[in-house]
């Protein structure tokens, strides 16, 4: 080998060593990347596969695996349901501004699951696409649901609403009181409150036709956890996006993670 083949080795050697150093060093560690990213989000130091635990139905009852959906992208879960008064609208208003101001949102999959399988199989599109039209909805049967939300530390359960626990006890002061009014007064006029009730009932189950559900039943809340879910492309559950989810925060935060992880 003469001087000049083994001067340009060295060189090719020397300028890959670089070349690798600003690459390693050019991401953050993990150490840096949590600290970075808080308190818009909180980094799991070690990512968990999550894989086998994420199978879900669509509006059709038809098997998913949100892999199905991702298809090699990053996913943002959040759980919700689509009758819920106010905070889950408002929760998907701010991953929609947040996926909006994102530079890599082509890379991420919003995915909306429903805790409420029972009147909201058939409208999970409709209702996540109405906050943006790339979001996606999905569910599963209570028991699957269940095991799913335990294991990514998901809560949620069913409350009857207090209108509910109303129509009850006046059911019950039908069938065994004589409908006498108690000291408050709770049972004058108890005609026209069963008319009141009666149109109320109506109303609601027009509102709520699709869902095959009686008045009885559709009278109930969901008591849950505002929950972001972060996960990589190979379905580890990576980060969990923190209170009060600012969006340009949120968006910063998943846009780093990305970058850095990728």
């Amino acid at each position: 080998m003469n001087k000049s083949t083994l001067l340009s080795s060295l060189l090719l050697i020397i300028l890959i060593g670089v070349a690798a150093f600003f690459y390693l060093n050019g991401k953050p560690s993990i150490g840096e990347l949590k600290n970075s990213v808080a308190p818009a989000a909180s980094l799991y130091p070690q990512a968990k596969s999550s894989s086998d635990k994420l199978h879900f139905i669509n509006d059709k009852s038809d098997a998913v695996h949100l892999s199905d959906l991702t298809q090699g992208k990053w996913a943002l879960l959040y759980f919700g349901y689509a009758s819920c008064p106010d905070i889950c609208p408002v929760d998907l208003s701010k991953i929609n501004l947040t996926y909006q101001m994102m530079d890599n949102k082509d890379s991420l999959q919003v995915v909306f699951i429903s805790v409420d399988p029972n009147r909201d199989i058939g409208k999970l599109n409709k209702f996540a696409s109405a906050f943006n039209p790339s979001f996606l909805g999905l569910t599963a049967y209570q028991d699957e649901l269940m095991s799913i939300s335990k294991s990514l530390g998901v809560y949620h359960e069913v409350v009857e609403s207090q209108k509910l626990a109303q129509e009850d006890h006046s059911s019950h002061g039908e069938n065994g009181e004589n409908g006498e009014n108690g000291e408050n007064g709770e049972h004058e006029h108890k005609n026209n409150d069963m008319d009141s009730d009666m149109n109320s009932h109506e109303d609601h189950d027009m509102d709520n036709s699709d869902s095959h559900t009686s008045a009885k039943t559709a009278h109930y809340d969901i008591d849950h956890t505002s929950s972001y879910l972060l996960f990589s492309p190979d379905l580890k559950l990576t980060a969990l996006l923190t209170s009060p989810h600012e969006p340009t925060a949120m968006a910063k935060a998943i846009d780093e993670i990305i970058e850095a992880l990728r």
